[in-house]
């Protein structure tokens, strides 16, 4: 999946959210209860978001690389 899938995807399922969201009845309260939800176990969890890689690592990178060599430029302006 290329970036621009991922986007138009990530785009539907907001718009389909919010679409389902309108079209709702407001005056109805969820039957849902606290105790209905799946409760994650903890080892689970740390071994899923261990394995999550970063996004935008590189213009992370090269951002807070402009900003070291923008410094002195930084520094001059405001003596």
């Amino acid at each position: 999946m290329d970036f621009n899938e991922a986007k138009e995807e990530e785009f539907g399922f907001s718009r389909n959210y919010f679409l389902a969201k309108e079209m709702g009845s407001s005056g109805k309260k969820s039957a849902r209860k606290l105790s209905d939800i799946n409760v994650v176990d903890e080892q689970e969890h740390r071994e899923t978001s261990a394995n999550i890689e970063p996004k935008h690592q590189n213009d992370i990178a090269d951002l807070i690389n402009s900003y070291k060599s923008l410094y002195p430029k930084w520094v001059f302006g405001l003596s």
